[in-house]
């Protein structure tokens, strides 16, 4: 029988599950209401939700309604005073995870720290958090370490859906060069991150083939999809059903199933249900 190795931990966590909920709730109650960006990385979510009448807009510019609601990934606070300038009534549905980097900058900026964040320059999470520190530089993805002047003391975070393994590699490298004479470094992964990144290694081991389920504009998606992809070179990336019709799953005797921290649980079960119709008996890994 052909084996469906689905992850311990798969669908939506605590963070965007929260998000989600406190969206429909607002909407279900006022009908409307306005975010800068997608509030969470999964274009099935996002449908839903704008469905029941949220308004994503690219600017605070096109806000025309009364009610504002904080993606997950936060925002910064230069954003969100002039929001309240503008009279919103602002809902904050940032992610628990985020916010305690938040206030560790704003700690760390008050402590003299100049900080460094890694991450992707461009992604709503750290862009926000630039904006909580005063000395602040972003190290991007594919970006050199930067050419510093002496410190006395650096502070150094992560984006949370960053791999631990290149977190850890680009701030040990940072730690190590003659910029400060006190260098600390803080573990701002989220855990949930670092677990489902250490599972689709171990499945992508595993597994004649790997499923990677959600958003290609998710972080933590595409960082799983990049992990599978260093030990396993069957690995595809399905984002909405129809990105199933392709994949040769006759030519496969086991098949692994991870999914971003923005999947919803639905389209998980509506997967699932599709691959077991091709002879797949679901089991759920455990590791052993």
């Amino acid at each position: 029988m052909k084996k469906l190795l689905v992850a311990r931990n798969i669908g939506f966590c605590f963070g965007v599950q929260r998000t989600v909920e406190i969206a429909k709730r607002l909407l279900l109650h006022y009908r409307e209401l306005y975010s800068i960006g997608d509030i969470v990385h999964n274009p099935l979510v996002m449908e839903d939700l704008k469905s029941k009448g949220l308004k994503v807009v690219r600017s605070k510019d096109g806000i025309e309604g009364g009610r504002f609601i904080v993606r997950s990934h936060g925002i910064g606070p230069t954003t969100l005073y002039s929001l309240k300038k503008k009279g919103l009534e602002i809902f904050d549905a940032t992610c628990p995870s985020v916010k305690k980097i938040q206030a560790l900058i704003k700690k760390l900026d008050k402590e003299k720290y100049f900080i460094i964040i890694i991450g992707n320059e461009k992604h709503p999470e750290v862009m926000g958090l630039q904006e909580y520190g005063t000395r602040t530089l972003i190290l991007g993805k594919d970006g050199e370490p930067p050419a510093l002047k002496t410190l006395d003391k650096i502070a150094i975070i992560g984006q949370t859906t960053l791999s631990f393994e290149e977190y850890i590699r680009k701030a040990g490298y940072i730690a190590e060069m003659p910029f400060s004479r006190k260098v600390v470094i803080y573990n701002t992964i989220c855990k949930v991150t670092g677990e489902r990144q250490k599972e689709a290694a171990e499945i992508g081991r595993e597994a004649d083939a790997v499923c990677v389920l959600g958003g290609r504009n998710s972080s933590n998606t595409t960082k799983l999809y990049e992990t599978v992809k260093r030990y396993n070179r069957n690995v595809f990336y399905i984002e909405r059903m129809e990105d199933i019709e392709d994949i040769p799953f006759l030519r496969f005797n086991s098949i692994g199933l991870i999914s971003g921290t923005s999947t919803p649980e639905d389209f998980i079960a509506e997967v699932k249900k599709r691959i077991k119709k091709t002879g797949y008996r679901e089991v759920q890994y455990n590791g052993k």
